[in-house]
Formats: C-alpha cells, structure tokens, sequence
C-alpha cells in the first residue's frame, strides 16, 4: 500500500482553505454585487414613480386650461341660441377712439375695471349689422370667464376673444392707446391655427413659443375656434408665461439630473438650468455625445432608456398638450455604484477574512489534519489485518480509532455470516422467478363495437412480449361464428393464429350448473397459459349476466376492458355496466378501462372514455393471417398492458442511523437508491416512515427510516433481482449497518 506522508494532507487542505477564500471572496462580491443591482433597479423604479408624478402634476395644470377653454368655447356658442334682445351695458359703453375705430376706453358704471375686458376694432358702431352686433355681446358675455380664468391659472397673463369680424376682447383690460385690433393679429398662431382650412375639426391646439410685446416674457398661447353654428367666428384664447412650468422642473431632483418640457416643434417650454428665450431649443439642452433626437424622443413606455456617454432618460407624452416631458441624468457605472453602496466596508472586510482563514487555518491543522492523517494511517493498517502504533491525538478523536478497530473487527465476523445469507438468497432468486397469469377481460355491451378486433390486439402484443409465455384469446360464452371470423375449421378445439396465440374452443365442460362454468373454464385455461384474453359480450339483463357468468372470472382478472358503444352517446349503458361490474372487482386487484373504438369519423359522445382508438380507415377484418397493431390501436393496447405487467413493488428500507443508534443524514443514499432503482425499473418513489428493530448489543432501537418504492413487470423483477441484492449488501457495508430490510411483494427479506 502506498505510504501516507503529512504533506498529503497539508497540500490538499491549504489547496482546500485557498478555494475556501476565493470562494467567499466570490461570494461576497456577488452578493455586494446583487445588492447594488438591486438598490440601482430600486431608485430606477423610485426614479420613474416620481417621472411619473411629477409629469401628471404637470399634466393637470395643462387641463385647467384646456376646462376653461372648452367652457369658453360652449358658452360662447351657446349665446348665439339665444341672444341678448336690448344691448348690454357694455355695448353702450362703447365709443369711438380713432378714425373708424372703436373701443371700451371707459368703463361704464356699475362695472369696473377688474370686470371688463377692452374690446377695441375697426368699423363705425353706429353701423354694425345685426350679426356683428350680436357677436359684439357675446365677446362682452365671456368678461367674467375671462376674469375667473386669470384667477384660477396662475402663470396666465392675457385671455381674449379675436374676431373674423375686425375686433378683439382682451382681459384684463388695458387702454386703447397701449393695445388695440390691428390686422397683424390674424397673422398670429392664435389665430391662424384656429381657422376652418388648418384645424377642420375644432380642436384645442398651442403655438410656439414666443416673446410678449407687453414685456411679461416668454409664453405660449392655448386657444380654441368659435363658431356660430357652422360659421367660423374667431378664437378664444389663453395666454400664459413659462414660469410657473420653470418652477415645476427645477425642484425636480435638484443636482441630479435635467428636466425639461418641449413641445412638438423641439422648443424647450422648461428646463432646470437653462433660462428661455423664443429661441431657446431642445437640441441646444441636450447633454455633449448623448444620441437623443434633436426634437424629442418616443414617448411610447414610461420607462428608462439608456444613451451613450453614459447618460439615462425617460420621457412623458401629456395627454393635454402637445409637448413632452423629459429628463435626462448621468448614470453611475457598475464599479462606482459598488464602491459607492460598501465604502471601505469590503477592503476591511477583506482583510478581515483573511487573517480568520489565517488562524483557522493553524487551529484546523493541529485539531484536525494531524488526527486525520493518522487516522487514515490506522485504517490502512487495520485494512491489513496489522497494528497501529499509538499517537498522541486530540482526546475527541481517540474514541474514531476504537471504533474503527471494532469496525473492521465485525466486518471479519460478518464475512462468514453473509456466505451463508448468500444461499438463502439463491433460493429467494428461484422462488422470484415464477409467474402471475395475466387476465385481461374485454366487455361490449352490443355487437359490431370491435370487441373482437380489440381482444385479438390484446393477445397478439402479450404473444409478442412473452414469446416464452403461452397466451390464449376465447369468446365466452362460446362464439359459434369465431371460427368463421377467424377462419378455421370449427372442429378445431384450439386454433395457432400465426401472430403467436392460441385461439380457445374447446368449451366441453360436461353437464355443469350455469353459474359454475365459467370457473371450471377458468381453472381449465389456467394451468395451460400464462397469459389470458377473454371477450364476453354482454346479453339480457345486465346484472344478472354479470352476477352469473363474470362475476366468477373477476377474481382472476387484472383489467377489465369496457368497449363503449358508438350508440351509446349520452353513455347510459357504459355507466350501468361500469356500476354493476365495480360491486363484485376490488380496485387494488383490478383496473377498469372504457375504450371507444370509432366505426367512423364522426362519432360524437357525451362521456369520457380512457381511451379513444381513432377512425382507421380500410382497416383489414382479423382474419387466420398474421396481422400488424394499426399504430393508433397499438398506442392504446400497449398502454393498457404496460400497466398490468407492472404490478410487482420492490421497497428498500434506508435507515438514518449509523453504529446502531447514532443518527445520521442519510438523504445521499436515498437520492442513490433511488436512481438504482429508477435505472433498472423505469422510475422510484421515497418516504418516510418510523419503526423500531431489536439490535444484538443495544436491544430496541427506534429509528425514522426512508422507504424507497419502484413498481415493475414481472421479467425486470427476475432479470434485476440479483443486482438490488448486491446494492443492499453495499449500502449495508457503507451504512454500517447489522442488517438491511429488503420488501418484494408486500414480503419482508432481511438482507
């Protein structure tokens, strides 16, 4: 045997401590690392839930507007179904301030300034039609919507009425000497983009940007067409400054970031570091190297949209304006942001880490290195039959030594007892190898419903699977047309179809009382086959055909199978028979299944069948010839039989105790023993369970013990007992166990 040298171990273990520390140094990292993932998408989120405030609290500023101007717009229109019949007190007060011009220069009594807007035009009053003058009064009748507007929109600075018709009304109210109509005003947006050709379908719309010519800065106009009936009249409109929007986005995330307000054209309306003027532009307020359109991005999701040169924006489309609300921020990168959650946390840490490993390092050594190699030196020499010099160890290790000296002991005492236990098993492999008959017993309920079809399927797969097995199909009662079907001689008392089975004739049972013929039948089929397929076609009374004739056969059977009639739509004689047949069949013993074989393709059932063989065109009546399983019926009798052929339990009983009674985690060997037995069976199952065993040197032990369970077929039974043997006797050794309980059948084997 090779000699163990200290470096052996030392190598392994610094080796073991160097992976140790760079594996927590991975994980730490990756944990620092998801930390910081996790705090970057939390202030993401927090970051867009405030986007998203702060851009609908924009958003319902913009609606004040858009409410007054639509009430405005309706009150307005709706003046004109029912106009004034005497003029106002305004109308009166009118007088003329130039050359074919006039105006509201003075305020007659009661009103005040604060009250009326100045409505100044061309034209002589004297003179007005009728139309012009009703018009006239209902520019007067918007005064106080104009005055509750200047009052209600903070940021507003002019509301005014501009008329097709050579005059404006405009609040609040200032002499004509400082503002009076002119024709340059149609030239204006606000009145330009309110006309029939530009906006057909009398919408609110906005205008540029622009400087007031009375000095209260940069502002933009919201302004809707007036029309009476189908007529376009003029405008109605708000002038409001920027301000009050400058104020909105720079208390958004002071220091962090940029957010601005444009409009369709790509005009910055707002933006927190830059003070507008009507030339002020988007373009000019994005960050150097980000790649944004000029005019504003998509504003399709409200989400965080990354740009190069390490730059983030997410943007808002008002749903009351065209403009956009966007805001744009330098990123942190990846390293920063880690360095930037820890500090100086992680390099102490690190350091840290360190000298623990250090000392843990010389502590495991001398606690555990030193007795392990030595340990390993006197299971070398006990593996040998030789002696270990003593050594001094640590005094917990002492009491592995002794036990591993009485080990090996009764290992050598048990060498003799497992020979012997060896021809036991021998003889359990013999017994293992006999055979259980396999009964299948096809029911139709009417003829033409391919019973026989199906049954011949039946025998013909058994025959190919158990080519050593005799198999057996019969028609009971006897069928007198069978031999027609099939072809044969009726004198025939058993018929060798090619496809490998016997066919059953031969009913001569003697003079025997009606309800015992069908089990002398079945003790005269059974000592001759192993594998049996019987049709019985149902006639008469349903309950007493089947107390008679079948009940006697159930005791054998291990599936029943239901041919479903195609005429059975609503399945009210499947049910009856099913019902009938459960009272007499256990169903740990006996499975029953219901199969529709389909006479054609539209077949239409209000039941659930088990197994439906599909419509098989040209299908070739079971003759004397050899025959193929079409593939959709092999399908569903292969299934049927695969299941009947597994009926046979093995069950490994895991113990989770090792030298007798020290508990121990056992869940390696039960994840083991169960890909074994799924290896050799086809799948395994586990439990748990508590049971107690008497021990030779410690009495009762009581112990939880975990089950493992496979189901297979009787010839993987035989062709794998031998090797589930052998696994027991290793997991026996390795567990340390006295003995391992093994289960086939329901039957216990100590091992």
């Amino acid at each position: 045997m090779e000699k163990f040298e200290t470096r052996q171990f030392t190598t392994r273990y610094n080796k073991i401590m160097l992976y140790t520390f760079l594996a927590v140094l991975l994980v730490s990292a990756l944990l620092i690392s998801i930390q910081a993932i996790s705090e970057a998408k939390y202030k993401n989120n927090q970051l867009i839930e405030q986007f998203k405030t702060e851009s609908i609290a924009i958003d319902n500023l913009i609606v004040r507007v858009t409410v007054l101007l639509d009430s405005m717009q309706n009150n307005a229109q709706d003046f004109f179904l029912n106009p004034r019949p005497t003029s106002s007190i305004y109308f009166n007060g009118l007088s003329a301030i130039g050359v074919s011009e006039y105006g509201l220069d003075n305020i007659p009594s009661p009103y005040a300034i604060k009250d009326a807007g100045n409505l100044t035009g061309k034209g002589n009053v004297a003179e007005f039609t009728d139309d012009l003058k009703n018009e006239i009064e209902m520019a007067f009748s918007l005064n106080s919507a104009f005055k509750s507007t200047l009052q209600s929109v903070p940021n507003a600075a002019w509301v005014y009425y501009t008329s097709k018709n050579e005059f404006i009304n405009i609040y609040p109210w200032v002499p004509s000497s400082d503002f009076k109509f002119t024709n340059k005003l149609y030239k204006k947006e606000f009145y330009t983009l309110g006309v029939p050709e530009v906006n057909p379908n009398r919408d609110i719309f906005w205008t540029s940007v622009y400087l007031d010519e009375a000095g209260k800065g940069t502002m933009v106009t919201a302004a809707k067409p007036i029309y009476r009936n189908n007529e376009f009249l003029g405008t109605v409109a708000i002038d409001f400054t920027l301000e009050e929007l400058g104020n909105y986005v720079k208390e958004f995330r002071p220091g962090l970031g940029e957010l601005s307000i444009i409009n369709s054209s790509g005009q910055l309306l707002a933006h927190t570091n830059i003070t507008l003027t009507d030339s002020s532009v988007f373009k000019s307020a994005i960050p150097e190297g980000a790649n944004i359109d000029a005019k504003g991005p998509s504003c399709d999701d409200l989400k965080l949209i990354q740009l190069n040169q390490g730059y983030q924006y997410i943007c808002y489309q008002l749903k009351n304006a065209p403009w956009k609300v966007i805001y744009i921020e330098k990123t942190q990168s990846f390293v920063s942001s880690i360095f930037s959650s820890i500090g100086t946390v992680f390099i102490v840490l690190l350091a840290s880490l360190a000298i623990l490993l250090y000392f843990i390092k010389k502590i495991t050594f001398r606690e555990f290195i030193y007795p392990a190699e030595s340990l390993v030196r006197h299971i070398s020499r006990e593996g040998v039959g030789g002696k270990t010099p003593n050594r001094v160890v640590p005094s917990a290790w002492v009491p592995w030594f002794s036990t591993i000296s009485e080990t090996f002991q009764q290992n050598r005492n048990l060498i003799n007892e497992i020979k012997q236990k060896n021809t036991e098993l021998t003889d359990l492999n013999i017994a293992l190898e006999r055979y259980m008959p396999k009964f299948i017993l096809v029911v139709s309920l009417e003829q033409h419903c391919g019973a026989t079809t199906i049954g011949s399927y039946f025998a013909g797969s058994l025959a190919k699977n158990h080519n050593d097995k005799k198999t057996v199909y019969m028609e009971y009662p006897a069928n007198s047309l069978m031999s027609t079907e099939f072809g044969y001689d009726q004198s025939e008392r058993v018929h060798k179809h090619p496809n490998g089975f016997d066919i059953w004739n031969d009913f001569d049972l003697g003079e025997v009382p009606e309800g015992a013929a069908s089990s002398l039948l079945m003790t005269k089929i059974l000592n001759q086959y192993a594998n049996i397929v019987m049709h019985a076609r149902v006639e008469g009374d349903i309950d007493h055909f089947i107390d008679v004739h079948l009940e006697p056969l159930f005791r054998y059977t291990k599936a029943i199978v239901i041919m479903v009639p195609n005429t059975d739509r609503l399945g009210e004689k499947t049910a009856a028979v099913v019902k009938s047949i459960q009272r007499h069949v256990r169903q740990d013993q006996t499975t029953l299944y219901t199969i529709l074989n389909r006479a054609n393709e539209n077949i239409d059932l209000d039941m659930r069948v088990n197994f439906d063989v599909p419509y098989i065109a040209d299908l070739p009546p079971v003759t004397r010839a050899a025959f193929n399983i079409p593939l959709p019926a092999a399908k569903v009798i292969n299934d049927i039989v695969e299941r009947i052929e597994r009926v046979h339990q093995i069950c490994i009983f895991i113990p989770t105790t090792i030298n007798i009674d020290q508990p121990f985690d056992s869940t390696i060997y039960v994840n083991r023993t169960m890909v074994f037995l799924g290896e050799k069976f086809g799948g395994a199952t586990s439990s748990q369970a508590r049971g107690v065993w008497n021990s030779d040197d410690s009495g009762i032990v009581n112990e939880v013990v975990h089950l493992v369970v496979s189901y297979t077929t009787e010839d993987d039974l035989n062709r794998f007992a031998n090797e589930v043997i052998e696994f027991i006797k290793l997991l026996k050794t390795e567990l340390q166990q006295e003995a391992m309980a093994l289960e086939i059948n329901k039957k216990m084997i100590l091992v």
